[in-house]
């Protein structure tokens, strides 16, 4: 799956969507480098609230399901998949993050797009709700991701070590 979502394709499609953002105003680098630092801890964080939102979410299903129609079923469920993907790609995201490679930054971006899918199965049940909130959180999400970018390439670490370590 990693192969797939860090292939040619895929960063070409990263890097299309970073051109739009290369002009907008930097955030401080004391800001970028405390993001970084705590990025591990909150797709943790994330990826355990997924989780834990998948048992609440099969029991509304459970409860209410003979109420629902059937495109709000689909939509449960696809919004069920997003979540669990988006735990997996959380979890997944936690030691390369810690590392500052460039893979858990990825996993990262794809999490938020996950956000996205789901956001829109749900316009598409309601008719349209939520839509604008929901393009407006991703262009801010994906505004941090890229201003963190450059500090994911696993040099980070190396250097940090080499710092304590005096070599």
């Amino acid at each position: 799956m990693l192969d797939m979502l860090m292939s040619k394709d895929a960063m070409g499609f990263i890097a299309k969507i970073e051109d739009a953002f290369k002009s907008l105003p930097h955030m401080p680098k004391g800001f970028n480098e405390f993001l970084v630092k705590i990025a591990p801890w909150l797709a943790i964080i994330g990826a355990v609230l997924s989780v834990l939102a998948v048992p609440a979410l099969l029991g509304v299903m459970a409860l209410v399901s003979f109420t629902l129609s059937p495109l709000t079923e689909i939509t449960l469920v696809i919004d069920l998949v997003a979540i669990i993907a988006d735990a997996v790609l959380l979890f997944m995201a936690f030691g390369p993050l810690k590392n500052r490679e460039l893979k858990g930054w990825v996993l990262l971006f794809w999490s938020s797009v996950l956000g996205i899918v789901s956001t829109v199965a749900s316009v598409i049940d309601s008719h349209g709700g939520g839509v604008v909130t929901a393009i407006i959180v991703l262009l801010i999400r994906w505004y941090f991701l890229f201003e963190m970018k450059p500090y994911y390439d696993g040099k980070g670490v190396v250097a940090a070590v080499k710092k304590v370590v005096g070599k």
